[in-house]
């Protein structure tokens, strides 16, 4: 019969335990007594007893996440050995930092862990995977024209407002501040907290300088104490290096390492071996700034002082000259006003003469044209006085004749005349002419009026002649 057809009370049971031991006898027949491993440290931590742990990582670089993962037990007995090959080398097992151990394979049946123990180190590997990363990254710059855009920047000559980069309270923060505070220079300095090694270095770093562009700095100084060469793995990425590069300021780097040069240093406008020298620099360039200030003001009180000499002389001299001209020029210049005035009274005096000739001139040509005027209008006024006479007669004699005209027109319109000839007029007590019967009323009173005399009568019946007639 088939295993698989075994009833589930026959088939093979392990314990945990023998599972366990399964697995173990398992890794060991396959997988040699040591192996060498490369990736990335993570998650690095110490216990009390002296044992370190730590996951080493591939990561998928296109994607920047992790590919696959174990654990790493470094134990007390080994650790001595591998942080003194380390620090020959000048690496630091810290997070971020690629290593190539040498460990065991083993599974841990209490915790059911599979873990790499570790026993040994490659610290070259480290340093060479450093030193081709920094290289790779430095030609890829180089490509974009991105190393000399910081260094393009002027230096200013006086360069007191300061931005700086680094972690707070550090030995590298002390020893900068206090090179600039002894200094007796009034430096201001804006300073943007990051920490300069470990996980996400390099993001905090590329933060601090973008928000230190934004303000009003001349320079912005990024600085760390000295350390191992995997300390300094943050001033060694492309992002790090681009943010240098886009800075509106010069950047100066003071990262305390005396050997190598980081990728920060070769894109920064300066690099400064100690974070004290980098401070020091700043320093010089005022105090140079001041000795010139003080050399140029000394050549100018110098000039000032020979020029002033010089015009003292001009001065006095002319002081000299002016005593001995000065008596004369006032006689001279009496002389020339007498002068002047005796011309100007004599033009004075002429001038008059010729106006008084001048007016009586005007006066008697006045006097001649008033009179040839009064006797021209004169002549006029009888001219037209012996016309306008007959011009009335004629006036008169034409308006007598109108004047007939119309009185025989009135006579004769007169009503008087008509009533003459045997007609009346009839008028109501109020006035009103009669002209038509509907204008009176039995009862009425009417006024009729002849030749000689006025009839008062009244209205005893009104007959319609149209209706007498009919």
């Amino acid at each position: 019969m088939d295993a698989l057809a075994l009833p589930f009370d026959e088939e093979p049971t392990l314990s945990v335990g023998q599972l366990g031991a399964l697995i173990g006898e398992a890794l060991r027949a396959t997988i040699p007594d040591t192996v060498w491993v490369r990736g990335e440290v993570s998650q690095l931590r110490s216990s009390a007893n002296g044992h370190s742990y730590f996951s080493l990582v591939e990561k998928d670089t296109r994607r920047d996440a992790v590919k696959a993962v174990v654990s790493v037990a470094l134990f007390r007995n080994d650790r001595a050995a591998v942080h003194r090959a380390c620090k020959e080398a000048g690496v630091r097992l810290a997070d971020g930092v690629e290593v190539r151990i040498r460990g065991r394979v083993d599974y841990y049946p209490p915790q059911g862990r599979l873990q790499l123990i570790m026993s040994a180190i490659d610290p070259v590997f480290t340093v060479g995977r450093m030193a081709a990363d920094r290289a790779r990254v430095l030609a890829r710059l180089a490509d974009e024209g991105l190393l000399p855009v910081n260094g393009a920047h002027p230096m200013p000559p006086v360069p007191l407002r300061v931005g700086l980069v680094t972690s707070g309270g550090s030995a590298a923060y002390h020893d900068f501040v206090h090179e600039l505070e002894t200094s007796g220079y009034a430096f201001r300095v804006a300073h943007c907290h990051a920490r300069v090694q470990g996980a996400a270095a390099d993001r905090r770093i590329v933060y601090a300088l973008r928000r230190l562009s934004g303000l009003d700095l001349d320079v912005v100084v990024l600085v760390r104490g000295g350390g191992a060469r995997t300390d300094l793995s943050a001033f060694d990425t492309e992002a790090v290096a681009r943010a240098i590069a886009a800075m509106p300021v010069p950047v100066i780097t003071g990262i305390g390492h005396e050997i190598d040069r980081t990728v920060a240093d070769e894109v920064a406008h300066t690099c400064a071996k100690t974070p004290t020298a980098a401070a020091g620099l700043l320093v010089d360039l005022v105090a140079d700034f001041e000795a010139d200030l003080h050399r140029i003001s000394h050549r100018l009180s110098s000039r000032a002082r020979a020029v002033c000499g010089v015009a003292d002389q001009q001065l006095a001299g002319d002081v000299d000259r002016l005593r001995r001209v000065a008596p004369a020029v006032p006689r001279r210049a009496l002389r020339t006003l007498d002068g002047r005035r005796a011309r100007a009274i004599d033009l004075a005096r002429a001038g008059t003469r010729d106006a008084d000739r001048m007016l009586a001139a005007r006066e008697r040509g006045i006097v001649v044209a008033g009179r040839r005027a009064v006797h021209a209008a004169i002549e006029r006024l009888e001219v037209r006085a012996g016309r306008v006479a007959p011009a009335a007669q004629r006036g008169v004699r034409n308006a007598e004749r109108v004047l007939g005209a119309v009185e025989a027109r009135v006579r004769a319109l007169d009503p008087r005349r008509v009533l003459e000839r045997g007609y009346s007029i009839t008028r109501t007590a109020g006035g009103r002419v009669v002209r038509s019967a509907a204008e009176v009323e039995a009862g009425g009173m009417l006024i009729t009026e002849v030749a000689a005399a006025t009839i008062t009568s009244t209205v005893t019946e009104v007959t319609d002649r149209e209706q007498e007639s009919e």
